[in-house]
């Protein structure tokens, strides 16, 4: 049985390759596209009995040390080999530094395992993402232990969950297109949209982000805007957060 692990030590700088029981505990520098500036990640390795290589679990840091212990012994039960830590921050680029190197390490058919939904995603629209994107779009596999409990690794309802993880972000997605509509039609009514305006202000090129992301063409959005496509693409490239 592993020695328990010292929660505490888990963010210290001097945590570097510190053993204790079955746990390999270490501190490497990681980069990854998605994140501004490569950062310093925990990760720690079970090399126990019954620990497999294509299970990779991901614990979420909370205030509550013992809810940390609690992930991490869960994680360390279902077999993962290596659990990657996402410590909680509110530096841009930087807040889920533990999920893009779990990502990162993951392989095609690799598991994700988190201890429930919430650890994997903050919202539901980044969790909707998570799962489309950087999991099933690469033929990787998540699994919860608690709350829901799902495994899409399962051949016959694996597809299924994918099935309805891409049905409910294609109906929020929608959603989003909708009230961005609804809001710019009521801008046009109070008349601040209108004509062929020169620029646009903050308020619309955010709009503008959403639909784009949402998979609208950027013909139609600068139709909806009342500018050109080449105004619109300046106003994207040009403002804060391309």
């Amino acid at each position: 049985m592993p020695a328990p692990i010292s929660v505490a030590k888990l963010w210290s700088k001097t945590a570097v390759e510190q053993k204790t029981g079955h746990y390999l505990i270490a501190t490497l520098r990681f980069s990854h596209p998605r994140a501004e500036a490569p950062v310093n990640q925990i990760v720690i390795d079970n090399d126990g009995p019954g620990a497999r290589e294509d299970l990779i679990g991901l614990a979420r840091a909370s205030t509550d040390a013992q809810e940390l212990a609690r992930q991490i012994d869960a994680l360390t039960a279902a077999g993962c080999a290596k659990i990657f830590l996402d410590k909680a921050s509110g530096k841009k680029g930087t807040a889920r530094a533990g999920l893009l190197a779990a990502l990162g390490h993951m392989r095609r058919g690799d598991t994700l395992v988190v201890l429930d939904l919430t650890r994997l995603g903050r919202d539901t629209r980044e969790l909707l993402a998570i799962v489309e994107d950087d999991l099933h779009a690469k033929g990787r596999h998540f699994r919860t232990l608690d709350g829901i409990v799902l495994d899409t690794s399962d051949d016959m309802f694996g597809e299924l969950i994918f099935t309805v993880f891409a049905a409910i972000a294609k109906f929020q997605r929608q959603q989003i297109v909708k009230g961005t509509r609804e809001g710019l039609d009521a801008a046009r009514a109070r008349g601040r949209v209108g004509g062929r305006p020169r620029s646009l202000t903050p308020e619309q090129i955010d709009n503008a982000r959403i639909l784009l992301a949402a998979g609208e063409a950027q013909t139609s959005v600068a139709k909806e805007l009342g500018v050109s496509r080449w105004t619109l693409r300046r106003a994207l490239d040009n403002s804060p957060g391309q």
